[in-house]
């Protein structure tokens, strides 16, 4: 499969505005966004890696609540982007997107970023996709984009848990590429199992039933945490081997804090403060441009690498072989931060820096693009 081109939409800050709102069951919702054009007035196209996701950035007051969501389009359609979110009764942020959200609304993002696609895990020809409620959307991106390039290599089996059949997202559409594709479908329902699903939890046998070939297959699973702690407890039951298990979860919703008195109605839109204009004169000339690649030399490494414009400082130390600690990979967490000598360094996001660490030369690795040489204390 040719994914060179996935690549060429680096995670940044994009506005996305809402053009269609769809009903997918009872209490999921599949939201259709258009990326809104820069500065330079070109809109670019959604090329993420199928399975990713995006971290949408609302406020309360000064407090940023980031919620991170799955992208469950494919970029074989790049014009669009959609998330697939289900309401929950608790969840401040989902119950903005069901209850405020409209069509028009421009929604501030993160991204994309994950390494749970397509791409990143390099499966086998034979894959394996479990997935347990809302946790379908990843899995359906990966689908969806097999689907649409044709990638015949793959031999997909698709098994998806619910609770009952009208809670199954994306049925019909799964049921299309069913019977059109070699892609083999499942469904297992916890109550009320139409003929030809399977009725109560996934087990052993039902998994066995629908991928007798696992052991040689690439497992890719999302949902909820018991969901995917009872698929690694049957796959280590069967022997198998989990160097070729990947998994998503972005946690417990329960476990996530809102800020005091948060409501969905409170919450306000994390708008991205425009950089002042600056004026060049003959006494402040305009910088020269970047050249095509120029170097980051890492300090206590004792190394100096080259990169090209556009990379970030995680992303060429990474490939150096030089381990940064990293987490969101979003700007938003602070775990890759790290003391910046000397050079400038573009950040997308600077949420993860606590007050005065920016004056203090304190960058962020995961979203800090150096703007020509740089000396990075790593």
């Amino acid at each position: 499969m040719d994914s060179t081109h996935l690549d060429k939409w680096h995670s940044g800050r994009w506005d996305l505005e809402c053009v269609d709102i769809e009903s997918e069951t009872h209490d999921v919702k599949t939201f259709h966004f258009r990326v809104r054009p820069g500065v330079d007035g070109d809109a670019p196209l959604c090329l993420h890696r199928p399975g990713q996701f995006v971290t949408l950035r609302l406020r309360h007051g000064e407090k940023l609540v980031p919620r991170s969501y799955t992208i469950s389009s494919s970029p074989s359609r790049p014009h669009l982007m959609t998330m697939t979110i289900k309401r929950d009764p608790r969840g401040l942020v989902s119950r903005y997107m069901h209850d405020v959200l409209k069509v028009g609304d421009v929604l501030p993002v993160s991204g994309p970023g994950g390494h749970f696609d397509l791409i990143s895990t390099t499966p086998r020809q034979k894959i394996v996709m479990l997935s347990g409620g809302s946790g379908i959307t990843p899995l359906m991106s990966m689908l969806r984009y097999i689907h649409d390039t044709r990638a015949k290599d793959y031999e997909v089996t698709f098994l998806h848990s619910a609770r009952t059949p009208e809670d199954i997202i994306f049925r019909r559409e799964l049921e299309l590429i069913a019977e059109r594709t070699n892609t083999k479908l499942g469904f297992i329902c916890q109550t009320d199992a139409e003929p030809g699903m399977d009725e109560g939890f996934l087990t052993r046998e039902v998994l066995e039933k629908h991928a007798p070939d696992i052991l040689n297959s690439t497992v890719l699973t999302c949902g909820p945490a018991p969901y995917m702690d009872a698929v690694k407890s049957i796959l280590a039951e069967i022997g198998f081997d989990m160097a070729h298990y990947h998994q998503e979860s972005f946690g417990d919703p329960a476990e996530r804090e809102n800020p005091a008195d948060a409501t969905p109605e409170t919450l306000t839109l994390d708008r991205k403060e425009e950089p002042e204009h600056i004026h060049h004169d003959a006494e402040h000339p305009a910088p020269e441009p970047d050249s095509d690649e120029t170097e980051i030399t890492f300090t206590v490494s004792d190394l100096t690498v080259p990169y090209k414009p556009g990379q970030t400082i995680l992303e060429v130390a990474t490939a150096a072989g030089i381990a940064i600690a990293t987490n969101c990979q979003m700007g938003l967490c602070g775990t890759c931060k790290a003391h910046c000598l000397s050079g400038t360094v573009n950040m997308d996001d600077t949420e993860g820096l606590e007050p005065g660490e920016e004056e203090a030369g304190m960058v962020l690795t995961c979203c800090g693009r150096p703007q020509g040489p740089i000396q990075i204390e790593l």
